[in-house]
């Protein structure tokens, strides 16, 4: 690419200058509005971070609920804002640690949970009360959801205070990850099931964090992460109407978790997009009154880790820098933060801490958090804020229009291809040179590979965990977990909520893969079509 010829990420040309004429049309408050104002552009709130910097969230996981709480309690510590648990690979597709598919990755990813004996280790020390939760779980979302009911209950926590995100979203992880068990239409159901008992029994817990990012790091474009995300989140909204609840029921407990990149300007320009894009969705095609159901509240990784470089890490703490000031001239309300060691390992707890410290450097040390969307009024930003949310709306049309909703879309693979047609673009700009990328294939020193500590796994981790479910299945009641899993089996086969069902069985010490088989025996595995 030409040093004349600049292109978004949006795939719109970025010219050498830019005037108010570049204007979209719409007079000023039409647009922008105040913040804290329809259309929320600027903010959902009237003071921005002046009063209240976003909230750092790292996510953290590994080893045994044990392992992972000390991390937890560590962050937790140094200023992180919330225990947020990454599961280990078995955890979230429903296999035990001693199950022959999970050997190899237990405890690798994330925190092994096989039961709620792990939930409670897991969260020992954690007042669940006070502390907020996020679960970064998606197909094993109701058993989690219920383990912290069920811990939340031997706190003595009420759960109407419980506060947090569960992610409980599956259609992304059809379209970016694969950690998915059953084929779509049950993966709904039980993602509708989750949510409804969260909206009517834990007013403070979001149902949803819907996973963006996971476009985002297979290559979507930004208008293909927020507009496939929204689209999404219109399929689950339209689930819950058919449930009975409102819609200012069901928007204002929509949270998003987005990806970050390096194009501060354009990330910051597709944050304000996506505030304009979801105002009007709810209040013109769902006809929500709220001004909690009209903002958008989203999370999101500072910076994505398919950024980061292995050749000579230190530099990723610029990326992350980078990604971080993207989001926070966007409006995150938190942030998770990359850590530079995230293409050797899991982070270790000095690298989680400089991800950390860098967010705090931001907020802390800069004028970022002086004034409300500090950007607004720039002639590129608003501009590009403009073509990105143009591009948004045509995302959803296409998907609507196109391949006959997201459902169809993804068990046709059309909305799949697009992103990997993307990723392979990308992927061919990074090869030839003409996408930069220092000390990988532009500016590339001499210098022998960087020597620092990375996370070792306890390669007796798995053998402990066996020992752990073999000790926990003699001393269980099998009759009572048999009746418990039997009256699961009813519930799946039937129209009831599932939930009320799989609070019991965890608590009759259930594991993970003995309620992630009984639903199988009902619903099935989802088996994925080849795209060509």
């Amino acid at each position: 690419m030409s040093h004349t010829h600049r292109l978004a990420e949006s795939g719109f040309e970025i010219r050498a200058e830019y005037t108010p004429d570049d204007s979209r049309g719409g007079a000023y408050k039409d647009k922008l509005g105040s913040p804290g104002h329809f259309p929320f552009t600027r903010s959902i709130t009237p003071d921005g971070y002046r009063t209240r910097p976003w909230q750092p969230s790292l996510y953290s996981g590994f080893g045994d609920a044990a392992d992972a709480n000390q991390r937890f309690r560590y962050l937790l510590e140094q200023g992180n804002g919330r225990a947020n648990i990454a599961f280990d690979l078995p955890t979230q597709i429903g296999y035990d640690s001693d199950d022959p598919e999970a050997m190899h990755e237990v405890g690798r990813v994330g925190v092994a949970v096989d039961s709620l004996a792990d939930f409670e280790i897991l969260l020992s020390g954690v007042p669940l009360d006070k502390v907020p939760l996020s679960m970064n779980i998606n197909s094993m979302a109701p058993v989690m959801v219920a383990m912290l009911v069920a811990v939340a209950k031997r706190q003595g926590s009420d759960l109407s205070q419980i506060r947090g995100t569960v992610a409980n979203d599956l259609l992304h992880e059809y379209l970016g990850r694969g950690t998915w068990r059953y084929p779509v239409e049950s993966s709904l159901r039980l993602v509708t099931d989750t949510a409804e008992f969260v909206i009517r029994t834990m007013p403070k817990l979001y149902p949803f964090n819907l996973r963006g990012v996971l476009l985002h790091e297979s290559g979507a474009a930004p208008d293909q992460e927020i507009g496939t995300s929204f689209a999404i989140a219109r399929t689950y909204i339209d689930r819950l109407l058919a449930r009975g609840l409102t819609i200012d029921e069901i928007a204002p407990r929509i949270s998003f978790f987005f990806g970050t990149g390096l194009h501060f300007f354009e990330e910051a320009a597709k944050f304000r997009a996506a505030r304009r894009t979801w105002a009007h969705m709810m209040r013109d095609d769902f006809g929500a009154t709220s001004d909690r159901s009209l903002g958008l509240r989203f999370t999101c990784v500072a910076t994505c880790g398919s950024y980061f470089a292995k050749r000579v890490p230190e530099l990723n703490l610029v990326r992350g820098t980078l990604g971080c000031l993207g989001a926070a001239m966007g409006g995150a309300q938190a942030m998770l933060g990359t850590t530079i060691d995230e293409a050797y390992e899991i982070p270790t707890e000095h690298t989680q801490m400089l991800a950390l410290r860098t967010q705090q450097i931001v907020a802390l040390e800069s004028d970022v958090t002086a004034t409300v969307d500090p950007l607004g009024g720039s002639y590129f930003v608003e501009a590009m804020t403009d073509e990105i949310a143009e591009r948004i709306q045509q995302t959803l049309t296409r998907i609507d229009e196109e391949y006959g909703g997201v459902v169809a879309g993804v068990e046709s693979g059309a909305i799949q291809q697009e992103i990997e047609q993307r990723a392979f673009r990308l992927q061919q700009q990074i090869d030839s040179g003409e996408r930069p990328w220092v000390e990988v294939n532009v500016h590339r020193s001499d210098e022998e590979e960087s020597e620092f500590e990375v996370w070792t796994p306890d390669m007796h981790l798995l053998q402990r965990r066996q020992e752990a479910l073999k000790l926990l299945r003699r001393d269980r009641s099998q009759a009572e977990v048999d009746r418990s899993l039997a009256v699961l089996r009813a519930a799946a086969e039937g129209t009831e909520n599932v939930m009320p069902a799989m609070i019991d069985a965890v608590e009759t010490y259930a594991t993970v893969g003995e309620i992630a088989r009984t639903l199988e025996g009902v619903m099935g595995v989802h088996r994925e079509g080849l795209t060509v």
